[in-house]
């Protein structure tokens, strides 16, 4: 039997775990890591090379020299307070009104959804993710043994219609419903200020409490902003942001906006998974908040991405056959790829490889591992000229597949 193997979202590499791709695909995958010539649009790696290495030292240095002694010491496993203090003004940023005392700090939002399914999910408890969904949340759901209602999305995020006869069926009600509502993990999609309204209204009749995931809302390059639920005034959402896209993945900082029943069973979990976050991480992020230079880089990461994708997309519409489609992300750092159904991109990932170029297989972002004609590519990390030739690269490999398929009769 295979091993089973699980995708890691932040590098882009798959390591043994759960049954998300074809052993012969993670060999392939894992021996081209590290390989300059391979273009890989594989990871949801932000762009960072834009972070001045002068700013980064200044403030470093402001927190070595002024804090010493707290930066290298434990800290309050529910966080420092006035990095809580200055993740309420990011969040104001997107018009959610927040209370210190409802923040919790976490090692990344991942952290937060792994002591979320820890908290609400018992084996066969029901959940409701959408589909696609985001990986990290299904692999930190999937030890705890959820069922998982899969509602699918289109352009307009959630299919509330559907959602609405899935929460009907139930015989019990969902533990949570996750959602990224804005430029969707792996869809791009942004949900309808229509579908939140209906999503937020299903969540009241039924009781179900909202996992919002927003690591992206920020990154907005085109359109009109659209509010977080939790701005909505709905008391029954959980909130996670993070760091991570707007400043530095590696400072690993995230955090949880909760009701304070929710609160203290996360600080209770969190205390046993870790003690606390690192404080030196945290007083960085305090100081990096409160020069104002996370404003100064989403506002140099917006046109960036914004070529990016447009180069992605430009890319796509030269170089990838008739019967394809895409979403057209305003915002974030992915966007998803529809191939016409007879094709298998589980089974094309390690021919993409041969030819130096590397995406994440649509399989990964189901739970029932549905969605082999998907892929999702990431235009954040590589540069123009490098999503122009891996496209390239990637139209080659898919025509090739489509003519095989052809000659075989297995195009129905």
């Amino acid at each position: 039997m295979s091993p089973e193997i699980t995708f890691d979202p932040y590098t882009g590499l798959y390591s043994e775990a759960n049954a998300l791709l074809r052993s012969s695909a993670i060999r392939d995958l894992m021996s081209v890591v590290g390989r300059h010539d391979v273009i890989s649009f594989a990871g949801g790696l932000p762009h960072i090379n834009g972070l001045p290495p002068e700013e980064l030292g200044s403030v470093l240095a402001s927190v070595v020299e002024e804090g010493f002694a707290e930066a290298f010491q434990y800290g309050e496993t529910e966080g420092r307070e006035p990095l809580k203090a200055a993740l309420v003004e990011v969040m104001a940023a997107e018009g959610i009104k927040a209370d210190p005392d409802h923040v919790l700090i976490t090692t990344g939002s991942q952290q937060a959804l792994d002591l979320l399914g820890r908290i609400f999910i018992d084996p066969g408890d029901p959940i409701v993710m959408e589909g696609p969904t985001y990986v990290g949340a299904l692999s930190a759901f999937r030890p705890a043994g959820p069922s998982v209602v899969t509602v699918p999305l289109d352009d307009e995020g959630i299919r509330t219609d559907l959602l609405a006869g899935e929460l009907e069926r139930l015989v019990e009600r969902p533990k949570f419903i996750y959602v990224v509502p804005t430029f969707q993990n792996p869809a791009g999609v942004t949900m309808h200020p229509r579908r939140r309204e209906e999503l937020l209204v299903l969540a009241e009749q039924y009781d179900a409490l909202i996992i919002e995931d927003n690591p992206y809302g920020l990154l907005r390059f085109e359109g009109e902003p659209v509010g977080p639920l939790a701005s909505s005034g709905y008391a029954n959402i959980v909130y996670l942001g993070t760091l991570s896209k707007i400043v530095s993945p590696g400072i690993r900082t995230g955090w949880v906006l909760a009701p304070p029943p929710i609160m203290e069973r996360l600080a209770m979990l969190k205390q046993g998974a870790d003690l606390c976050s690192p404080t030196l991480s945290q007083m960085f992020a305090e100081e990096y908040i409160r020069r104002g230079l996370w404003l100064k880089n989403l506002e140099n990461l917006k046109p960036i991405y914004h070529a990016r994708r447009d180069a992605m997309i430009q890319a796509l519409e030269k170089h990838f056959p008739e019967g394809s489609r895409w979403t057209r992300p305003q915002g974030g750092l992915f966007l998803w790829v529809t191939l016409p159904r007879f094709l298998d991109t589980e089974k094309m990932l390690p021919l993409a490889i041969e030819q130096r170029v590397a995406f994440v297989p649509g399989t990964a972002f189901y739970a029932d591992g549905s969605g082999a004609n998907h892929m999702r590519l990431n235009f954040s990390f590589s540069s123009e000229d490098q999503i122009a030739e891996g496209i390239k690269r990637l139209g080659k490999v898919i025509r090739k597949e489509i003519e095989l398929y052809r000659s075989l009769g297995l195009d129905a």
